[in-house]
Protein backbone atom coordinates (compact mmCIF):
# COMPACT_ATOMS: atom_id res chain seq x y z
CA UNK A 1 0.00 0.00 0.00
CA UNK A 2 1.06 3.53 -0.79
CA UNK A 3 -0.45 6.80 -0.30
CA UNK A 4 -0.27 10.44 -1.34
CA UNK A 5 1.45 12.66 1.86
CA UNK A 6 -0.37 15.54 0.20
CA UNK A 7 -4.44 14.59 0.23
CA UNK A 8 -3.76 11.35 2.15
CA UNK A 9 -5.34 9.44 -1.00
CA UNK A 10 -4.08 5.39 -1.24
CA UNK A 11 -3.14 3.39 -3.83
CA UNK A 12 -1.85 0.36 -4.37
CA UNK A 13 2.27 -0.61 -4.25
CA UNK A 14 2.62 -0.12 -8.44
CA UNK A 15 1.21 3.40 -8.49
CA UNK A 16 4.45 5.65 -8.66
CA UNK A 17 2.75 9.25 -7.83
CA UNK A 18 -1.00 10.98 -6.81
CA UNK A 19 -2.82 11.50 -10.14
CA UNK A 20 -4.60 14.08 -8.22
CA UNK A 21 -1.53 16.19 -7.14
CA UNK A 22 1.48 14.29 -8.87
CA UNK A 23 3.48 14.01 -5.80
CA UNK A 24 5.34 10.84 -5.39
CA UNK A 25 3.73 8.50 -3.01
CA UNK A 26 5.17 7.47 0.32
CA UNK A 27 4.78 3.55 1.33
CA UNK A 28 2.67 2.64 3.72
CA UNK A 29 -1.45 3.52 5.15
CA UNK A 30 -2.13 6.72 4.86
CA UNK A 31 -1.45 8.65 8.66
CA UNK A 32 -5.09 9.12 10.33
CA UNK A 33 -6.50 12.36 10.06
CA UNK A 34 -4.91 14.94 12.47
CA UNK A 35 -8.32 16.77 13.29
CA UNK A 36 -9.22 15.78 16.74
CA UNK A 37 -11.25 18.15 19.30
CA UNK A 38 -7.01 19.02 21.00
CA UNK A 39 -7.20 20.77 17.20
CA UNK A 40 -9.81 23.29 18.58
CA UNK A 41 -8.55 23.96 22.28
CA UNK A 42 -8.08 20.59 24.38
CA UNK A 43 -9.48 17.16 24.95
CA UNK A 44 -12.28 18.85 26.99
CA UNK A 45 -14.20 20.50 23.83
CA UNK A 46 -17.52 20.05 22.87
CA UNK A 47 -17.81 19.26 19.55
CA UNK A 48 -21.29 19.44 18.02
CA UNK A 49 -22.46 18.68 14.30
CA UNK A 50 -23.86 22.10 12.31
CA UNK A 51 -23.66 20.45 9.10
CA UNK A 52 -23.61 16.90 6.89
CA UNK A 53 -22.50 16.62 3.63
CA UNK A 54 -23.59 13.44 1.46
CA UNK A 55 -23.79 12.84 -2.38
CA UNK A 56 -20.93 12.28 -4.59
CA UNK A 57 -19.75 16.20 -4.66
CA UNK A 58 -19.79 16.12 -0.56
CA UNK A 59 -16.68 16.08 0.68
CA UNK A 60 -15.40 19.07 -1.55
CA UNK A 61 -18.72 20.88 -0.03
CA UNK A 62 -17.50 20.06 3.44
CA UNK A 63 -13.91 21.49 2.59
CA UNK A 64 -16.06 24.69 1.12
CA UNK A 65 -18.31 25.18 4.34
CA UNK A 66 -14.93 24.54 6.48
CA UNK A 67 -12.68 26.91 4.75
CA UNK A 68 -15.85 29.36 5.19
CA UNK A 69 -15.71 28.45 8.58
CA UNK A 70 -12.40 29.03 9.00
CA UNK A 71 -11.87 32.37 6.80
CA UNK A 72 -14.83 33.88 9.62
CA UNK A 73 -12.08 32.84 12.43
CA UNK A 74 -14.09 29.76 14.07
CA UNK A 75 -12.55 26.36 13.91
CA UNK A 76 -13.56 23.02 12.47
CA UNK A 77 -13.39 19.70 11.58
CA UNK A 78 -14.80 16.94 9.18
CA UNK A 79 -15.80 13.92 10.80
CA UNK A 80 -16.05 10.92 8.03
CA UNK A 81 -14.20 13.05 5.18
CA UNK A 82 -11.98 10.02 4.02
CA UNK A 83 -14.56 8.10 3.55
CA UNK A 84 -16.95 10.19 2.08
CA UNK A 85 -14.43 10.41 -0.91
CA UNK A 86 -13.85 6.48 -1.14
CA UNK A 87 -17.82 5.62 -1.39
CA UNK A 88 -19.26 9.57 -2.47
CA UNK A 89 -22.61 9.53 -2.09
CA UNK A 90 -22.63 6.73 0.20
CA UNK A 91 -21.25 8.12 3.87
CA UNK A 92 -21.74 11.45 4.97
CA UNK A 93 -18.99 13.98 5.88
CA UNK A 94 -20.18 15.89 9.58
CA UNK A 95 -18.82 19.50 9.77
CA UNK A 96 -17.93 19.75 13.87
CA UNK A 97 -17.65 23.16 15.48
CA UNK A 98 -17.01 24.00 19.65
CA UNK A 99 -20.88 24.37 20.93
CA UNK A 100 -20.41 27.83 21.64
CA UNK A 101 -19.74 28.67 17.95
CA UNK A 102 -22.52 26.76 16.77
CA UNK A 103 -25.26 29.18 16.14
CA UNK A 104 -22.38 31.64 14.38
CA UNK A 105 -21.40 28.86 12.28
CA UNK A 106 -24.73 27.89 11.37
CA UNK A 107 -25.53 31.25 10.31
CA UNK A 108 -22.38 31.96 8.43
CA UNK A 109 -23.16 28.47 6.21
CA UNK A 110 -26.59 29.76 5.91
CA UNK A 111 -25.75 32.86 4.64
CA UNK A 112 -23.33 31.14 2.08
CA UNK A 113 -24.21 27.91 1.18
CA UNK A 114 -27.87 28.21 0.90
CA UNK A 115 -28.07 31.88 -0.48
CA UNK A 116 -25.70 31.93 -2.82
CA UNK A 117 -26.99 34.88 -4.45
CA UNK A 118 -26.74 36.64 -1.57
CA UNK A 119 -30.13 38.10 -1.30
CA UNK A 120 -31.01 38.42 1.98
CA UNK A 121 -33.71 36.19 3.46
CA UNK A 122 -36.27 39.47 4.11
CA UNK A 123 -35.58 40.28 0.56
CA UNK A 124 -36.74 37.35 -1.69
CA UNK A 125 -40.41 37.25 -2.67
Amino acid sequence: MAYCPQCLTEYAESSPECIDCGVPLQPGAAPECAQSPEDLGGAEVKLVRVRSFGGPAGGMSAEVAKNILGANGLPSILRGEFSGETLPGVDAVDLLVRAEDAARAAELLESFLDNPAGVAPDEQA
